[in-house]
């Protein structure tokens, strides 16, 4: 929410702050509390935000304090060094208060991996590295969360013709942290195999992930067509995720981009 005060000009609520800034409203509050993003109360005890210093603490504080983790995140995984690239997204998740957000952190500093791998910044053998390092960094972190029998099951795959599980690996975390149990299908999981998937009566969740390259809005429109009417006659919720140009609003399918809209979209549900 947005307000004007002929003051101070725009004011900005908790909520405001964290779409602007792409973060959690508990972190925009906890930054608050510790006088790092300057606020007001209201009489009622909410926090208001100046436009100008969120946009002073985003392109200072911010931006240079999460620049500054992701290339030293990268660095670990590119050298393959496990151990301390695992100890440094447990602090990160201390820090955040959520796997979502540090997912979304993450995700940032994955493109930008991509980005120096394809300018030639970045050999083959080290991409591969580091992306087998943070798999191995979520597969370890994963076994830190308790598995219900009881609890939701939901699927993860890749969409048909895409390689890439990582944006998959971090759903899982988050899907762990509300208590949801993930059941791994991954990568190049023929379309047929999801059906069957979604018609079990053990699945709540299908959820698939395309990236931005490798699949075409072709296949991707093909796939949420087959899959779509199978998962509305069970019941199965089917979450379209990552960059791939999905079709969206069809066959009660859910569309989400990042991993904090992953997480609020699983409390939904709950």
């Amino acid at each position: 929410m947005s307000i004007k005060d002929p003051k101070v000009g725009a004011v900005l609520s908790s909520a405001a702050v964290a779409r602007m800034l792409n973060v959690n409203a508990s972190s925009v509050k906890r930054w608050a509390d510790e006088g790092k993003l300057p606020c007001m109360r209201t009489p009622g005890g909410h926090r208001r935000f100046q436009m100008r210093h969120v946009d002073a603490f985003r392109s200072s504080h911010l931006s240079h304090q999460e620049g500054l983790w992701q290339d030293q995140l990268s660095q670990l995984l590119i050298q393959g060094r496990q151990g301390e690239a695992e100890s440094l997204l447990l602090t990160k998740r201390a820090e955040l208060g959520q796997w979502q957000d540090v997912g979304d952190t993450v995700g940032d500093m994955l493109q930008s991996l991509g980005a120096r791998w394809a300018e030639g910044q970045l050999s083959i053998s080290e991409e591969h590295v580091a992306t087998e390092c943070l798999m191995r960094c979520i597969t370890r972190i994963l076994f830190l969360f308790p598995r219900r029998q009881d609890s939701p099951v939901c699927a993860l795959a890749s969409a048909p013709g895409d390689e890439h599980t990582l944006g998959l690996a971090l759903s899982e975390l988050v899907l762990a942290e509300n208590g949801w149990n993930g059941m791994w299908l991954g990568r190049m999981c023929p379309l047929e195999t999801l059906v069957d998937v979604a018609k079990s009566p053990n699945i709540s969740m299908l959820a698939l992930s395309a990236s931005a390259f490798s699949s075409t809005p072709t296949v991707l429109g093909d796939v949420v067509r087959t899959l779509g009417p199978t998962c509305m006659a069970h019941s199965t919720h089917l979450v379209l995720g990552g960059h791939g140009k999905w079709p969206e609003n069809v066959f009660d399918s859910i569309r989400i981009q990042t991993f904090s809209e992953f997480g609020d979209y699983i409390r939904f549900v709950n």
